[in-house]
């Protein structure tokens, strides 16, 4: 697994890595062996690549932070591009920046990592996004959906906000759409228990389909595997 911690709440991103090494090291001895936190402002040669093709020690992975990603040299990022194309199974890497993107040559290695913002200004909750649907602020709502995951929400505690919402605006709807709504809620439920569609995607759906029911709008079926 590959993380990619960015945003200026740097707390809390210690305090994530810390859950992490608290997961990896069930021998407290293994943090001494096992866990390795490079700056590349001060990285010398080779030593990222020596970092991540040495063997655990004590535990099952090494796990490796790579702290200020967005000022690593050209030669470590041709190392760090080798190894996201095939990421060996003995060490996991957590990827640092103050940034909330990665730029330049860095810009395409986003998408082979678990991305997470740690932003100190705050980017509402799912309430808030249930509000701007309330509002038939379509487009916003998914915005600030996606900056929730962003920011580390999981999908089902948006789930938490969007029955409270339909529970609150549904109902004046007539029963008709109340149950087209619920049986929606149903389904974006199952997706993701199920794991019949990705969690963030199954969300995004529900979201979708809530709006047009209360706009009267009539989506078309999904095609049938």
């Amino acid at each position: 697994m590959v993380y990619l911690f960015l945003g200026d709440d740097l707390a809390r991103k210690d305090t994530q890595i810390s859950s992490l090494k608290k997961t990896f090291f069930k021998n407290p001895q293994a943090v001494f062996f096992d866990y390795e936190s490079l700056d590349t402002i001060t990285l010398s040669v080779d030593i990222l690549k020596k970092s991540l093709i040495t063997l655990p020690v004590l535990s099952a992975k090494r796990l490796v932070v790579v702290r200020n990603v967005h000022q690593l040299k050209a030669a470590d990022i041709a190392v760090l591009s080798a190894f996201l194309k095939k990421p060996p199974g003995h060490v996991d890497l957590v990827l640092e920046s103050a940034e909330v993107a990665l730029k330049g040559e860095l810009k395409g290695h986003a998408a082979s990592c678990r991305r997470v913002v740690f932003s100190t200004a705050s980017p509402g909750n799912a309430f808030d996004m249930a509000r701007l649907m309330t509002a038939g602020k379509a487009k916003e709502a998914l915005k600030m959906l996606n900056g929730l995951y962003d920011h580390g929400t999981h999908p089902l505690q948006v789930m938490g906000a969007l029955v409270w919402y339909w529970g609150k605006e549904g109902r004046g709807l007539g029963t008709d759409k109340f149950e087209r709504g619920l049986k929606a809620l149903e389904e974006a439920d199952l997706n993701i228990k199920r794991t019949r569609l990705k969690p963030e995607y199954a969300v995004e759906k529900a979201v979708v389909e809530l709006m047009a029911i209360r706009r009267n709008v009539i989506l078309p079926s999904a095609p049938k595997a």
